[in-house]
């Protein structure tokens, strides 16, 4: 699988090796081949020109991505993630379930923000190909799609041209809220769970978990 991966990765022109590198390893995480990860991924790379930015490696950026839930948009999100490195494990990207594929990308430090929306006439592309119509739509899981079926699916989005692809909206004044991480932690004197201390509450003078909390 990962050699095969490597080999879909690497025939993709357009794409410097760093950028060829995070994309093989959004595949390998997102786990099947598929067009909705890689438009994500386009997506992601298109927002960072437009801020005139850099894949986020700290907290310095976060995005706010509109997909929903149970209507093939996960995959976008995971290829947003990568492309930009705002991930929800670093907690810098939010959802905001609107059922559409569109994002925000923010940039915190200079306060300035994109949006980014794909395209609707790529969309119903993409939901009238035959990844959609002939497998997915009849429960056909996505690591059951025939790879000739998949592959060119992949593809399709690095061989347009990124206007073919989103409106990007800005850049444009975004105000931050400024705010400190906790790196303090707290024990709960009920369960014994270890409790970040910015999620610890006080009950009756002990320190206790949410879960333990009463409230």
């Amino acid at each position: 699988m990962f050699d095969r991966h490597r080999e879909i990765v690497n025939s993709i022109e357009g794409l410097d090796d760093r950028e060829k590198e995070f994309l093989y390893s959004a595949l390998n995480l997102h786990g099947h081949i598929c067009g909705g990860m890689p438009m994500g991924y386009v997506a992601g790379l298109a927002a960072l020109k437009a801020l005139s930015c850099e894949r986020e490696k700290n907290m310095d950026k976060f995005v706010i991505i509109n997909v929903g839930d149970k209507h093939a948009a996960g995959c976008f999100a995971d290829g947003v993630q990568f492309a930009t490195g705002c991930t929800f494990g670093k907690g810098v990207m939010k959802k905001e379930a609107k059922g559409k594929w569109t994002f925000m990308l923010v940039d915190k430090v200079n306060e300035k923000a994109v949006k980014v929306k794909i395209k609707p006439e790529l969309l119903k592309k993409a939901f009238s190909a035959p990844f959609i119509t002939e497998y997915r739509i009849k429960g056909v899981k996505p690591t059951d799609v025939p790879a000739e079926v998949a592959e060119p699916a992949f593809k399709r989005p690095f061989a347009l041209k990124l206007e073919d692809i989103v409106n990007v909206e800005g850049p444009f004044e975004f105000k931050v809220s400024k705010g400190k991480s906790c790196f303090n932690l707290q024990i709960c004197e009920i369960c014994g769970d270890a409790i970040a201390e910015n999620y610890a509450r006080i009950v009756d003078g002990k320190i206790v978990c949410l879960d333990c909390f009463p409230y």
